[in-house]
């Protein structure tokens, strides 16, 4: 067995994931260093250069899978120099841990820059609407409203379920711990908003912190109201550190804006870890 870290048109959702209905999936929400480039022909391309990172996902394939993506990618052998992309080791980092991992490359930067090094975001910010997933603060609208935010979040379209992703507390602010979606197991209820996608760079990115390095947008599957899987837009901590408790009017805002959204059970469970863990409680 082999590990591959996939970026592009072999993630989930995307037009050559059937290469991967065999694969075990290790991680959805992975990453590398590199710089990911768009080669306007429908698929990205990556460069292992540079500092950036580079979204993925991690798959545990056979070598007979392998052979099919390497048949997809062009590869013909190390060195050939009739590949399209070179296969190469590289270290994948997943909320579990570092691995190492196959990945196909490009030999040099040939392309434009995506910015933020997500396939799925690119194509994501192409459409005049995105699905936002709030599983934090964002869930509640005194800030937005306060903000003059409150038009671009009108159309809420109700609870959104993670599965496999636990609400942890892993950004260290001057007054606490801040809410992040990390993939070690478990189910996360949050608020899915259908924003226009202008909110993003016009609201969302300044929020938190994207340009400082403190989140950084991601993809993730998302169970809907109606039952449906949906690719959703959210964000998460980018240096993870141990869980830190929050401060008294950030949990205010995290349970005020669930209680309406998420599932009774679901918020049950919130407000007995946040009184049992932080001693905090939301005044009726």
């Amino acid at each position: 067995m082999e590990l591959v870290f996939v970026y592009g048109t072999l993630r989930q959702g995307e037009e050559n994931h059937h290469l991967m209905d065999n694969a075990r999936p290790i991680a959805l929400m992975a990453w590398t260093r590199g710089i990911l480039m768009d080669t306007r022909r429908g698929y990205p391309a990556m460069a292992a250069e540079g500092s950036g990172v580079v979204a993925g996902e991690l798959y545990e394939v056979t070598l007979e899978m392998m052979s099919r993506l390497d048949e997809l990618e062009d590869f013909h052998g190390f060195g050939n120099p009739a590949n399209e992309y070179e296969r190469i080791r590289t270290d994948v980092t997943t909320d579990s841990g570092k691995r190492e991992a196959w990945v196909y490359v490009y030999r040099e930067r040939k392309y434009d820059v995506i910015a933020h090094g997500d396939w799925k975001l690119h194509l994501q910010r192409q459409n005049p609407n995105v699905l936002y997933f709030a599983y934090g603060s964002c869930m509640d609208m005194e800030r937005i409203t306060l903000a003059g935010a409150a038009e671009w979040f009108a159309d809420v379209r109700g609870r959104g379920v993670a599965e496999g992703f636990n609400l942890q507390f892993t950004y260290r602010a001057e007054d606490g711990g801040r809410a992040d979606l990390v993939e070690t197991g478990g189910r996360t209820e949050g608020k899915l908003y259908s924003i226009p996608t202008e909110c993003l760079d016009g609201y969302l990115y300044l929020r938190e912190g994207v340009h400082s390095g403190k989140y950084r947008p991601t993809v993730v599957p998302v169970q809907c109201a109606d039952g449906s899987i949906q690719d959703a837009v959210t964000f998460v901590v980018v240096d993870k550190k141990s869980d830190m408790s929050p401060p008294g009017h950030y949990l205010r805002e995290i349970l005020r804006g669930a209680r309406p959204v998420v599932s009774a059970e679901y918020y049950a469970e919130l407000e007995d870890r946040v009184w049992k863990e932080y001693e905090f409680r939301l005044a009726e």
